[in-house]
């Protein structure tokens, strides 16, 4: 799969690469992420993780790695990766970093116990809540865990009317259209029920609106039922998965997402994107995505699963094209203030230069 983590690791070994940092990125041979990494020129070592429960090999095999390419500091972005390279790193005497990108616990059992407390050095968590979780539940010195917001290049997500005009017309759109966008997996912790069921709200007080699901998952056939007249309308569109984000965004006229809390949704790159492309967003309260909005100023925040609050939002928006123009240029103002890819990578790197110096 590719998601957020995944183009995370890319965005982080691109930067530090163009700051001169000899950066390597291990991953599964022949996925999305390894031929990302490749055309960035990137420099990839595959290495095709076992099953869950075989990580012994796993460990060994990025020993080897670190020895061989001398490597500083092993940086980690899921829970399996991180044990392995948690050990791997700790065999050869060097420094682990971790991110966790998802609101949950890291420990489940005494191997997580231990490379917890004694094989990562410093935990970077993606907002506020995960870190208060990992503390309470974890048992986590706060002083191993940093909060870094993520961030996007927002020249990298710039507006492309050209390309806005070809996904809309691929779509069987016109200009009149008002597009609503969302983008993520189609699972249950990005809650794109919740956000079809409010659009049903509303379809009929807005004739030419529609709304745009982007994305692929267990749940792509349940979500087409939820409303199949409005899909016989052509009203609500599924587009599955797609890799040309910049081209999707561009064609929405705002942004919607509606994650639900308990699930793991920290801080989706998903929405900086929308900001990024100037877009007024409507998201729901869950991990730290509230920090993504100012209220009122370039978009909303509503309770989760609350389709009543979230059609009330979109009905404002599609009825006052002022209102989406003033939120839109708010949007693009405040990802450049917190959000970018050079802020994001400023914290990371302060955060290696202080481990290496313990």
């Amino acid at each position: 799969m590719y998601g957020g983590g995944e183009f995370y690791v890319l965005e982080l070994a691109k930067e530090l690469s163009a700051r001169g940092h000899n950066i390597i990125v291990t991953c599964k041979p022949d996925n999305l992420l390894s031929k990302k990494c490749n055309d960035a020129s990137v420099k990839i070592l595959p290495l095709d993780f076992p099953q869950m429960g075989k990580v012994f090999s796993s460990v060994m095999k990025l020993k080897r790695i670190i020895q061989h390419n001398n490597i500083q500091i092993v940086h980690t972005n899921t829970n399996y990766d991180r044990t392995a390279g948690a050990f791997a790193a700790w065999l050869c005497g060097v420094k682990h970093v971790t991110n966790v990108h998802s609101f949950h616990s890291l420990q489940h059992n005494l191997t997580h116990w231990i490379r917890n407390r004694y094989a990562t050095n410093h935990f970077l968590v993606d907002g506020v809540c995960v870190k208060e979780l990992l503390v309470k539940e974890d048992g986590i010195s706060p002083e191993k865990i940093s909060v870094v917001y993520l961030g996007v290049n927002p020249e990298s997500m710039k507006r492309d009317e050209p390309q806005r005009r070809r996904v809309r017309r691929e779509v069987g759109l016109e200009e009149h259209h008002i597009l609503i966008g969302n983008v993520g997996r189609l699972v249950p912790m990005k809650g794109q029920e919740y956000l079809i069921k409010a659009f049903a709200e509303i379809a009929s007080l807005h004739p030419h609106a529609r709304l745009l699901i982007i994305g692929d998952g267990e749940l792509y056939e349940k979500l087409k039922a939820i409303n199949p007249k409005l899909q016989t309308e052509n009203k609500i569109l599924f587009a599955g998965f797609r890799d040309d984000l910049v081209a999707c965004y561009s064609a929405f006229d705002v942004y919607a997402h509606t994650s639900i809390e308990g699930c793991g949704e920290t801080f989706p790159f998903a929405v900086l994107q929308a900001l990024a492309q100037e877009l007024p967003v409507v998201v729901t309260r869950v991990g730290d995505v509230a920090a993504m909005v100012e209220e009122g100023v370039n978009g909303f925040v509503v309770d989760e699963k609350n389709t009543n609050a979230i059609a009330e939002k979109l009905n404002m928006l599609l009825s006052d094209g002022s209102l989406r123009q003033s939120m839109a240029w708010n949007s693009r103002e405040l990802l450049n203030k917190k959000f970018t890819t050079t802020r994001m990578v400023d914290n990371v790197e302060d955060m290696y230069a202080k481990i290496q110096k313990k």
